[in-house]
C-alpha cells in the first residue's frame, strides 16, 4: 500500500469497557464492546459467548483511584483474575470480532447505555497494537477527544439511560486491531 493511502486505512476496532466507581451500571454499545457483541444479529454468525452481565464491568465492585487500569483490568475486568482476564485479548469474551471499521481523523459515533447512573463523566482512549495483550500504558498514549472539540469528558447527568456522542480518531494514527476502551469515572 502506497504512503497516500496510509490515513485511508481502516481502523479495525475491538472494544473494551471499563467502569469504575460506585458500581455504576453500563455497557459501550455503539460500537459494541466484546461482553455486549452477542446482543446484535449482524453478529450472530460469529457465536459470541453470551455475557448477561455485560453492564457489571466495574473491576470486581473494587473502587478506583483517578489512574484507570491500576487496579482494575484494562478492560473492566477484576484485576485479581487471572490473565488473559474475560474481557481482554484470549480471554472468555475475546473472539476477534471486529465491530466497527474507521478511518484516521474520522469522527465516529459512539452509544453508551447506563443502566444505572451515578454522575461522574466519561472518557475514550485508543489502543492502536494490543499484540498479544492490550495495557494500559497502550491505551494512555491516545485519549480520544469529543467531537464538538469540548475536550475528552462525556459529563453524565443523573439520569439511566443511552448516552450518545461523537469522538475523533486521532490524525495519522492508523492499525490493523486497534481497541477502545471507555471508562465511566461516577461520581456521587
Amino acid at each position: 500500500m502506497s504512503h497516500s493511502h496510509y490515513n485511508f486505512i481502516l481502523f479495525l476496532i475491538i472494544i473494551c469497557t471499563h467502569v469504575s466507581r460506585l458500581d455504576a451500571h453500563g455497557r459501550f454499545m455503539k460500537p459494541p464492546n466484546r461482553s455486549s457483541v452477542w446482543r446484535f444479529q449482524e453478529f450472530a454468525s460469529y457465536n459470541p459467548p453470551k455475557n448477561y452481565n455485560d453492564n457489571e464491568l466495574f473491576c470486581g465492585s473494587i473502587h478506583q483511584k483517578d489512574n484507570p487500569g491500576e487496579e482494575c483490568g484494562v478492560c473492566g475486568d477484576p484485576v485479581s483474575q487471572a490473565t488473559p482476564r474475560d474481557n481482554e485479548i484470549g480471554g472468555t469474551f475475546y473472539k476477534g470480532i471486529i465491530t466497527g471499521r474507521y478511518t484516521s481523523g474520522q469522527v465516529i459515533d459512539v452509544e453508551v447505555e447506563l443502566t444505572r447512573s451515578h454522575k461522574g463523566f466519561m472518557e475514550w482512549r485508543l489502543c492502536t497494537n494490543p499484540k498479544s495483550a492490550e495495557t494500559q500504558d497502550c491505551f494512555n498514549k491516545n485519549l480520544l477527544q469529543l467531537a464538538d472539540g469540548s475536550g475528552s469528558k462525556l459529563i453524565v447527568n443523573d439520569s439511566s439511560g443511552w448516552y450518545k456522542t461523537q469522538l475523533r480518531l486521532p490524525q495519522g494514527v492508523t492499525c490493523d486491531h486497534c481497541s477502545i476502551q471507555w471508562n465511566y469515572r461516577a461520581g456521587c
